[in-house]
């Protein structure tokens, strides 16, 4: 609203202008509305900002707006005699109307200063002091300030004199000759400014030095506010003029060493007189020691102070306080607001406007919406172009200078270029506040220099305070209390509040705090101000007490309150934690070894602290503590130690950490004892522990580090493993041992340093404790609590993963589906186990192998609960880490295959069996990893789920006479689950198989599988042609034993199986076609090449369905329903170049034949079935219409299509040609563009021949779809058609027969040929009508020249006498629609139409009524 109404004003002329400053001055003085004061203020402030008359004076200063020069008298009158309500309405208008009113203040200065203090005076009256300190703020900034007049954001052009502006409403805006005019303040303005600070500001400050009467040095704490408040105001608006060093010696002094602000400043104050500069002088550093003596003393009164007090009285800082009533100064919340902001203004504000950076963004969103790209992107080819002929010309005949200056066609709003230009003084009045404190540290002497001793102090009392305020002197500060002294011991007064009992002065202060560390942000570190924060955490500061304003926390220990509680210890811990984890504070810890360490013994060493803070604070400190881990941990990186000492130090940190460990063991073996004091370690210490030595531990500790400590460090892994049972620490613990085995393994000239290792994982007990680890993952449970983290679970889920992340090395899993990753297998549990054994050796290996192995099939077998699944899953992880390790320890083919044989293949047996079925992925995700490790392992895994398909698989029986002997399957017939287990491997190992494109080479390794292979390893020994010789015996294997199995159980009775045997036969078929394809590509592999396809004898089985014998009625059922599926895998997971083709199209026929129902007696269940697979059959139907295009340029499948259609359409089942007809639609609107001629011919006759069809239903779907071929035929072929179908519409009318002999009379021969006379002529009517109808529907919105024509022989058929009813109905709905669509345009519509054929169109669709 603001930037409108400014805009609004500055673009009035004067006649304009002046009516609308009558009208808002009648609306203030007959309107009072307190609830649009905000909004009334924006509006003066619009009307006395955009308009200034008169010239410019000897400084600089307009002197006169009209619009100001109205208002003041209005709004300053009689304001004693006004309502509180209006008159803080008033003033806040007036604060407004003054804001930017620039040196037309100077002329009311009385009337302000008169009305600021009646505001400011009444100190009853909350509101209307906060008013009055407000109009005094917005009096200083306009007055300090630079800032551009607000007319200038408007174009204008001027008249001769310069300044007199014309109207110009419209012209664009020119820098030359339009001047943009700025308000820079005079020293008269200066000095307006500082009375004002003097008389409402400095007066109160100094009478806050009057002596306590009160023996209790309690205040007045009114007074104490009111002074505090207006002071901060008067801060708010002038601190831009407030310097830390004398004026004349800024102006002595190079001014490189001083901020274009400071220059500025000193400056303007040199043209003040000799009074105001005496204020002035040292005003900002008196202010601040004056405030910084407030926080001491509330820093004493609060250091030792009982809690329970602040937490009684948290609402006292919402209590009006009477005129002389008294306290103490560090109990008021509101004293204490005050003096937390007034720091944050004498620290950091170095004038009034400061938010640059909000401005920006809305100068950047305003820039963006004002962009034309259009047109910028004309100019960027423009002077792209011009900037080419510059190049080539080299010279300058040709300067471009396109975009760049004002007369390069560039357009920036005068309102944007004005905001810009304001925005970078502002940038300059930010920037001062991190440039001042810079240089007042530099010229101390920096790095270099010796930190001096902070000047906060506990050694302080009111009198004292009271003293420094009344005390003219102590304007001026001593030769050691430098204006940089003082401002860092601010901040030592900033953490002194930050560690107040209440907890909103603790919030302000910590704000602070992390604000003042950016401008100050060698503080952080100052006089050892890290030290200082842990030492509080740890209870370790006796004698530092009020050091860096830090309360002594072991001091603190000693004190309870009334309920024996140490309230006030955990409180103080509460705020030095927060100041802890600010950034600049933790940033600190992460360089050198040494700070790390001191981190590390605080973080870890909280079970002091959380024994001696009541119970019910001991959450949150533990949520406190945990801020400070959490900002540390996204902060930490690998420090790389250079010296011994600091190799020595991490050493020492190692130790440190895996005693807690250790300690925390020992003691876990008593769990009953409750004792505090027994020296229980916590269990989130012991946890944060374990992550810092994860975290802290690398390669050079186990090349050139202490061996002592090494071995300490496997020692604890071993010992948390086999104790901390289903803990988060043994979780963490793994991730170590994770990173331990990856450093070891990480170069193969690295010896492993812990034969502890090979020792341990030998031995049944660790291997039994380990697997059972790897069983729990310690994921968070988001079903319960609402999606809420409980408290205490704070940090952990971090720490966890990055154990996980640990656990193994980084892989490039699941490879070639890198989208892809497995829910259920986690690949660094096998990696891990992968690495353990090919570190122990291979002696020990295969003892260990064998261990785990017996271990996951205890874990495959194990009893429900809520673990089942995860130790489920760890047996296939662990089969997985097993089975790598043992194939890289095989040196010849011979040896893999005895491992396969004797080891992998057992338990792959046993598990399969147990493993539930929504668990077998991770089988299928092991499969995956292993496969892409070795290609050798594919064959044998298909040669091997082949047999267990094969022996497991049910089978149709043709004879019941038949050998049991002669079908293995039909023994297992009732374990169907354990069948579809089997079909899944074996799917998941062909998916593997047809993974490569199909030109890709199968028979060679992938890319990264040099990432875990040795090239020099002598048992690389696979070649492309022994591979390929594997897959070739496998298909003839598949071929010759499963494939006809498969075909033998197509009617298996069980659903799931069926869904599986489809899969199984797509599958072989898809990977069979690849296969060749990749040897052909290769060119060899005769042998694969020469192999029986699947695909002739699978297609032979499921198209000869129908009219097989062989099945009984509910198994023909199940076989077709195998068939559909099989077709639904075609049509989602193959390509239209081949599966279309080969397979979608011959079973085309089948799946329209399968809507046939059978006919005959059938039981209710058995037609329950029928009907369920004539519905999947339509589906499956409609989802081939819909899916398949054929695109790969064989037209002739186009034409097959359509002759298959063309003969159901002629079918004698009517749900069949239904069918087609929708079939037809879909498929002519996929292929539209791809019809040759004879195909359009060929669909246009296949509908138009179901256009005449007996029932009801295929005729209208035919209509529907010849709707859309019509709508696509060109005008003349639609012309041409039309015409034709009229003439045969209206040859096929009913004609009135006169009298005729009886039907009795005739012959049988005639009335035979009569009736098939009728029968044609009804077909003919039926079938043009049709058509004609087809042809309107096609055109919704427009009126070619036949559809008149077309909708007047289509009236014809609308009569009784006629036309039959479905032909009268059709006819009907059509020209109703043709109505309902050509409505909106109906005027233009009908001049189309002959009065003839209007009257027919009426005919049909008018209403008939009574007397009609």
């Amino acid at each position: 609203m603001k930037e409108t109404l400014t805009y609004f004003f500055a673009a009035m002329d004067e006649k304009t202008y002046e009516a609308a400053l009558r009208s808002v001055t009648r609306f203030l003085q007959e309107e009072t509305l307190p609830f649009a004061a905000k909004d009334v203020a924006l509006l003066c402030q619009a009307l006395c900002s955009t308009r200034f008359v008169t010239g410019v004076n000897d400084e600089g200063g307009i002197d006169k707006s009209p619009g100001f020069d109205a208002l003041i008298p209005l709004l300053t009158e009689n304001l004693d005699h006004k309502s509180s309500r209006c008159a803080i309405y008033r003033l806040r208008c007036l604060a407004g109307a003054v804001r930017f009113a620039g040196s037309a203040v100077l002329k009311h200065r009385e009337a302000l200063t008169s009305a600021i203090s009646f505001a400011v005076s009444s100190s009853n009256d909350r509101v209307l002091f906060k008013t009055g300190c407000k109009l005094l703020r917005h009096v200083l900034s306009s007055q300090c300030e630079e800032y551009p007049i607000a007319q200038c954001c408007h174009p204008m052009r001027l008249g001769e004199n310069g300044y007199s502006p014309l109207s110009t409403l419209g012209t664009s805006a020119l820098l030359r000759g339009d001047k943009i005019l700025w308000h820079v303040p005079s020293g008269k303005q200066l000095d307006f400014s500082v009375g004002l600070l003097s008389k409402f500001a400095l007066k109160r400050w100094m009478e806050l030095g009057t002596p306590s009467i009160d023996e209790k040095n309690n205040v007045n704490l009114l007074q104490w506010r009111q002074a505090l408040r207006i002071m901060r105001y008067s801060l708010r608006g002038c601190s831009g003029v407030l310097l830390d060093e004398d004026p004349e010696l800024v102006l002595l002094q190079y001014a490189e060493i001083f901020s274009p602000r400071e220059m500025a400043t000193a400056k303007l104050i040199k043209s003040v007189s000799n009074e105001t500069r005496k204020v002035l002088k040292g005003l900002r550093p008196t202010l601040s020691f004056n405030l910084l003596n407030m926080m001491c003393l509330i820093a004493k009164d609060t250091m030792d102070c009982e809690s329970k007090i602040y937490g009684d009285d948290c609402e006292i800082s919402a209590k009006q306080y009477k005129k002389n009533e008294t306290g103490s100064l560090s109990t008021d919340s509101k004293i204490l607001k005050e003096v937390i902001e007034l720091s944050e203004l004498l620290l950091a504000r170095r004038g009034a406007q400061y938010k640059s950076s909000s401005g920006k963004t809305v100068y950047r969103g305003q820039k963006e919406i004002l962009t034309d790209f259009a047109l910028a992107s004309e100019a960027d080819f423009l002077s792209s172009v011009l900037s080419r002929c510059n190049n080539d010309l080299r010279n300058k005949i040709n300067p471009s200078t396109y975009k760049d200056g004002e007369d390069s066609g560039k357009t920036v709003s005068r309102a944007l270029l004005v905001s810009r230009i304001h925005l970078s003084s502002q940038d300059l009045t930010a920037s001062a506040s991190s440039q001042v404190p810079r240089r007042l540290w530099k010229l101390r002497g920096g790095l270099n220099t010796e930190e001096p001793a902070s000047l906060f102090s506990l050694d302080i009392s009111l009198q004292t305070l009271q003293k420094s305020f009344a005390n003219e002197s102590g304007r001026f500060l001593s030769t050691e209390q430098t204006p940089l002294k003082v401002y860092e011991a601010l901040i030592d007064g900033l953490c002194a509040l930050a560690c107040h009992p209440n907890i909103k002065v603790r919030g302000d202060a910590l704000r602070n705090v992390d604000f003042a560390l950016t401008r100050y942000g060698w503080v952080a570190k100052h006089n050892n101000r890290p030290a200082r924060l842990l030492d509080a955490i740890s209870l370790n500061d006796d004698e530092q007490k009020g050091v860096h304003g830090i309360p002594s926390c072991s001091q603190l220990v000693e004190q309870v309150n009334s309920q024996g509680k140490r309230s006030r210890l955990a409180e103080v811990v509460k705020g030095v934690t927060k100041v802890v984890a600010l950034p600049r504070i933790l940033k600190q810890f992460c360089w050198g070894e040494a700070n790390r360490f001191e981190l590390v013994k605080a973080l870890c060493g909280t079970k002091k602290l959380l024994q001696l803070v009541p119970p019910e604070e001991c959450p949150k400190l533990v949520h406190y503590v945990n801020s400070i881990f959490l900002a540390y941990r996204s902060m930490l990186f690998s420090l790389h130690r250079s010296t011994a000492k600091d190799q020595t130090t991490h050493e020492t940190c190692l130790t440190y950490l895996l005693g807690i460990l250790q300690e925390g063991n020992k003691v876990s073996i008593n769990p009953n004892t409750e004792d505090n004091e027994s020296g229980v370690m916590h269990w989130r210490d012991r946890l944060v522990a374990a992550w810092f030595v994860l975290m802290f531990i690398d390669e050079r500790d186990l090349v050139v580090g202490d061996p002592v400590i090494v071995s300490q460090i496997w020692s604890v892994c071993f010992s948390i493993i086999e104790d901390e049972v289903g803990q988060p620490l043994q979780r963490v613990i793994i991730g170590l041992l994770g990173r331990l085995v990856s450093l070891s393994t990480l170069k193969p000239t690295t010896s492993l340093k812990c034969p502890d290792l090979c020792v341990m994982m030998c031995t049944e007990k660790f291997c039994r404790a380990f697997a059972n680890a790897l069983v729990f993952d310690h994921l968070e449970d988001s079903s319960v609590s609402g999606g809420h983290s409980a408290q205490w679970s704070s940090g952990i889920e971090e720490i966890i993963r990055d154990s996980t992340y640990n656990t193994a090395r980084r892989t490039l899993f699941p490879f070639n589906r890198v989208s892809q990753k497995s829910l259920t297998f986690k690949l660094h549990h096998s990696q891990l186990i992968e690495g353990i054994l090919v570190a122990i050796g291979h002696g020990n290996a295969k003892v260990t192998s064998s261990l785990l192995l017996d271990q996951a099939k205890e874990l495959v077998s194990s009893p429900p609960s809520e673990d089942q699944k995860n130790q489920q899953c760890t047996a296939a992880e662990i089969f997985g880490g097993v089975g790598r390790a043992l194939m890289q320890y095989s040196n010849t083919q011979d040896e893999r295959d005895i491992i396969w044989a004797t080891i992998l293949l057992p338990f792959l047996d046993e598990a399969v069996v147990k493993m539930p079925t929504n668990l077998l992925g991770a089988f299928h995700a092991y499969n995956i990893w292993h496969a892409n490790y070795s290609s050798l392992l594919i064959p044998r895994c298909l040669s091997w789920s082949v047999a267990k398909v094969q022996s497991t698989l049910w089978q149709h029986e043709v004879n019941e006479d038949v050998d049991d002997s002669s079908c293995v399957g039909s023994a297992m017939a009732d374990r169907f689950a354990l069948q579809g287990k089997w079909l899944l491997i074996f799917q998941a190992v062909l998916v593997e198989i047809d993974n490569e494109d199909d030109l890709g080479e199968i028979c060679k390794e992938p890319f990264y599988a040099a990432i875990f292979k040795d090239k020099n390893d002598p048992k690389v020994e696979c070649t492309a042609m022994s591979t390929e010789l594997e897959f070739g015996q496998s298909w003839k294997h598949v071929n010759d034993f499963l494939t006809p199995s498969l075909l033998n159980a197509i009617g298996h009775p069980y659903d799931k199986c069926r869904d599986h045997i489809a899969s199984c036969l797509f599958r072989i078929c898809y990977c069979h076609r690849k296969c060749i394809n990749t040897y052909k590509a290769l060119g060899s592999g005769s042998e694969a090449k020469n192999s029986e396809d699947p695909e002739i004898q699978i297609m032979k089985q499921l198209t000869s369905i129908r009219d097989c014998d062989k099945f009984s009625f509910k198994e023909k059922i199940r076989a077709l329903g195998t068939a559909r599926k099989f077709v639904s895998c075609c049509v989602h997971w193959g390509d239209a170049k081949h599966q279309y083709s080969g397979f979608i199209i011959p079973l085309l026929p089948l799946a329209f034949e399968s809507l046939q129902t059978v006919e005959g007696k059938v039981t209710p269940e058995d037609r329950v079935i029928e009907a369920e697979l004539v519905k999947g059959y339509r589906y499956a139907i409609a989802d081939i219409s819909s899916s398949c295009v054929i695109k790969y340029g064989v037209s002739h499948d186009i034409t097959r299509v359509l002759n298959i259609l063309k003969v159901m359409s002629c079918h004698d089942f009517w749900q069949i040609r239904q069918a087609s007809a929708h079939f037809l639609r879909n498929f002519q609107g996929a292929h539209k563009f791809l019809f040759t001629a004879d195909q359009e011919k060929l669909s246009l006759s296949i509908a138009v021949s179901l256009l005449a069809d007996d029932r009801r239903e295929v005729s209208s779907a035919a209509t529907s779809t010849l709707t859309g071929i019509l709508a696509m035929l060109p005008q003349a072929a639609l012309e041409e058609l039309v015409s034709k179908y009229i003439s045969i519409a209206n040859k096929s009318l009913k004609k009135k027969t006169g009298k005729s002999a009886p039907a009795a009379d005739m012959s049988l021969e005639e009335n035979e040929i009569k009736a098939a006379a009728e029968k044609g002529r009804a077909t003919r009517q039926q079938k043009s009508v049709f058509v004609l109808s087809a042809v309107v529907m096609g055109r919704p919105y427009d009126t070619p020249p036949y559809i008149p024509e077309a909708l007047a022989a289509l009236s014809k058929h609308s009569f009784e006498k006629k036309a039959p009813l479905s032909v009268r109905e059709v006819v009907k709905m059509v020209c109703s629609e043709f109505k309902r669509t050509h409505t909106d345009n109906w005027e233009a519509h009908k001049k189309l139409f002959t009065q003839e054929q209007l009257d027919a169109l009426d005919d049909v669709v008018s209403t008939p009524h009574y007397y009609a």
